[in-house]
């Protein structure tokens, strides 16, 4: 099957729990730049956050993913991260997904904040040859990365939803409802998540 020439992008995160921001980012930036499609990419070991907080097993995230996803038009799920190991860098993670989408133009999808530490990365010279970045807004960030970067700016509806604040509220007994898909809420009461987490 022929994969030159896609214009792919590629949303990454820890995706614990993947919720509604997740995929309004997604979908918006597939239109607004009539991509082909966009990979949501649940990290393996998220390394920013690992010694921060439990993480939930990659395994789990990406199921709850791929159930967030459903059949939605034009967006995919991909474990290539897990099957990578370790910890996860999203310039590793391309190199992958080139050998899967032969001359494939990638499009890295980025909140505000994370696009202004683009530098900071792991081989951020590799990620500027490998792919633009797309930022997409939220509300009170300032956006754009540093010098350098080739980037296109997505302005995404303003919703203030967060795994963080998603998992304080099943910590404390409060609905999640319409903040992220029904399968989502599923597989997080059957698997007993975020019940310790305050």
């Amino acid at each position: 099957m022929g994969n030159n020439g896609l214009r792919i992008g590629v949303l990454g995160g820890t995706f614990d729990p993947p919720h509604l921001g997740h995929l309004i980012a997604a979908d918006q930036v597939f239109h607004a730049l009539s991509l082909d499609e966009v990979i949501l990419v649940p990290a393996n070991e998220p390394y920013q956050k690992t010694h921060r907080r439990k993480i939930t097993p990659a395994e789990q995230r990406l199921t709850m993913t791929k159930a967030a996803v459903g059949r939605a038009a034009g967006l995919a799920v991909s474990g290539i991260e897990l099957e990578i190991g370790g910890p996860s860098y999203t310039s590793v993670t391309l190199d992958a997904l080139s050998e899967r989408y032969a001359d494939a133009e990638w499009h890295v999808i980025v909140g505000a904040d994370a696009a202004a530490g683009l530098d900071a990365w792991y081989r951020p010279e590799r990620l500027r040859e490998q792919a633009t970045v797309v930022v997409v807004n939220r509300p009170g960030a300032d956006f754009g990365p540093p010098t350098g970067w080739s980037w296109e700016l997505v302005e995404i509806p303003s919703v203030s939803i967060s795994g963080t604040g998603l998992r304080r509220r099943v910590a404390q007994g409060n609905s999640i409802r319409f903040l992220t898909p029904e399968a989502v809420i599923d597989h997080i009461r059957e698997w007993n998540l975020y019940r310790d987490q305050g």
